[in-house]
């Protein structure tokens, strides 16, 4: 089931909403018409409202954080008419919920996973080193991770893939309104202790057809799909994971590797294996050292052949 972390939501039906709170939206007028109510608000989580009488709409747009504590699951199938109800409790406007659900498309989306990562910075320097192509990807630092995008100048193709440590976002400042609103504060930062944060950030419509294999884009049918675009989107941006091991690249090193191997990888059995087969006279530090090298990075390598593709799939 697809999660996501923020929806903007488009209904050529501005009577689904009523009841609206003129002394809460903002009112524009165009001499005595009335060109569109809008409610915005950053805290203590991320809500637009408008209606656009020229262009006969109503505008919705919200992140996960409207779900309160339930948050934790993000955006989805089973909770996006929660989403509508916990806006009508404001009070400030009554949505038809039902209509809007049947009617409303998404024009834009975030896609969204939080993933358990023991190692962040591993993560974030296998990417970096691994692009597939460094012309058409490139990575640029965020607060606490990372972003990779493509390099097209069309915004019709363009892909942008956010990781980050959502647990360290979740405690900064910004949140601390939206933390001190819920009535079970420690089951949402228990529950982000240790996640890392995957958002696909889709802002055209067309592209969220083609990323989520759809035909159109009405809300039913985005919160149906069945596709897994982080994958796609990773998939693409990183090279194929190889099963070739380029560390020994000399006949030398290939040797040294055998015996770390029938060592367990052991530098002290190492040690001892070639004290045993040496002159006593002979630098057991010269000779060893090119044992130690060899090991950092094979060590090394351990460590960073991992495969992203893994982690979304």
């Amino acid at each position: 089931m697809l999660c996501f972390d923020k929806f903007k939501l488009v209904c050529n039906n501005i009577e689904y909403i009523s009841n609206i709170k003129e002394n809460v939206f903002i009112s524009h007028y165009k001499g005595e018409e009335l060109l569109y109510y809008k409610y915005q608000q950053n805290t203590p989580y991320s809500l637009l409202i408008m209606v656009d009488y020229r262009k006969h709409e109503l505008v919705l747009e919200f992140t996960s954080k409207v779900l309160g504590e339930e948050c934790i699951n993000l955006i989805n199938q089973q909770n996006i008419r929660t989403c509508l109800m916990n806006i009508n409790s404001l009070s400030i406007c009554l949505l038809d919920i039902d209509n809007i659900l049947i009617s409303a498309k998404v024009v834009k989306c975030d896609v969204t996973r939080d993933i358990s990562v023991d190692d962040l910075a591993n993560v974030i320097q296998h990417i970096r080193s691994n692009l597939s192509n460094f012309r058409k990807w490139i990575c640029r630092e965020y607060t606490n991770g990372i972003v990779i995008e493509n390099t097209v100048a069309t915004n019709r193709h363009k892909k942008r893939l956010i990781i980050y440590n959502k647990e360290k976002e979740l405690m900064k400042a910004t949140n601390s309104n939206f933390l001190n609103s819920l009535s079970d504060k420690e089951k949402v930062v228990c529950h982000f202790h240790g996640k890392v944060r995957f958002e696909l950030n889709i802002s055209t419509m067309a592209q969220m057809r083609t990323l989520l294999l759809i035909e159109d884009n009405r809300l039913k049918e985005v919160l149906a799909s069945t596709a897994n675009p982080i994958f796609t989107v990773v998939d693409e941006a990183l090279k194929k994971p190889s099963k070739e091991n380029c560390i020994c690249t000399n006949l030398r090193d290939y040797e040294r590797e055998l015996l770390l191997k029938s060592c367990d990888y052991d530098l002290i059995k190492v040690e001892m294996t070639i004290r045993a087969l040496i002159s006593p006279n002979t630098s057991i530090r010269r000779i060893m050292q090119p044992y130690r090298d060899l090991y950092q990075r094979l060590m090394s390598s351990s460590k960073s052949d991992i495969d992203i593709r893994t982690l979304v799939v």
